[in-house]
């Protein structure tokens, strides 16, 4: 999957991708999955957050999630997405215990999938994304999800990568929609 898009300087010098504007988000240039910072700005800034779709404060759910997450897994990645989501103000009752079974799950409280993504493709989400995956198309096991936050990709602990397992080929990523 490309993603071909320019970048545009706001008048406090930001910098953003033009396909931000699509979804009425501003959101800072990421490529391949991982952000870059351009001109020393963090995206948990308020200015990122430019939508709030009705029913979900998508700036609370990234700083909740950005502000808790560790440095390391604690083997909690769905508790702590799913406490983000209700950090926003959406209702998770009725959720799933394993990550890879919000798959199905979060459509069902106004989340819409919108692909299929792998490490190597040319993916830049928005704040409040959440991917989803088994690991490595294991369904014995509890799998993973994460968020990315507008500065990072998250879930219990900070990641480097949306993929965490080396196992793993792609993940479903669904964004708030409702």
């Amino acid at each position: 999957m490309t993603n071909e898009f320019e970048i545009y300087t706001d008048d406090q010098g930001r910098k953003y991708s033009t396909d931000s504007f699509l979804g009425g988000i501003y959101r800072f240039v990421n490529f391949g999955g991982q952000s870059s910072s351009i001109g020393g700005e963090s995206p948990i800034d308020p200015g990122v957050f430019k939508r709030s779709p009705n029913g979900w404060d998508i700036q609370k759910a990234c700083q909740w999630l950005h502000s808790n997450a560790g440095a390391k897994s604690q083997h909690a990645c769905a508790k702590y997405v799913r406490m983000a989501i209700e950090a926003g103000g959406i209702s998770t009752d009725n959720r799933p215990n394993w990550a890879w079974r919000y798959i199905d799950y979060l459509p069902n409280i106004g989340f819409k999938f919108i692909g299929t993504f792998t490490r190597e493709d040319s993916f830049s989400p928005e704040p409040g994304d959440i991917a989803v995956y088994t690991k490595g198309g294991d369904k014995s096991v509890p799998g993973h999800i994460c968020m990315w936050t507008g500065v990072e990709w998250a879930s219990d602990f900070k990641q480097e990568n949306m993929i965490v397992y080396q196992s793993t080929k792609n993940a479903y990523v669904f964004r708030f929609v409702s």
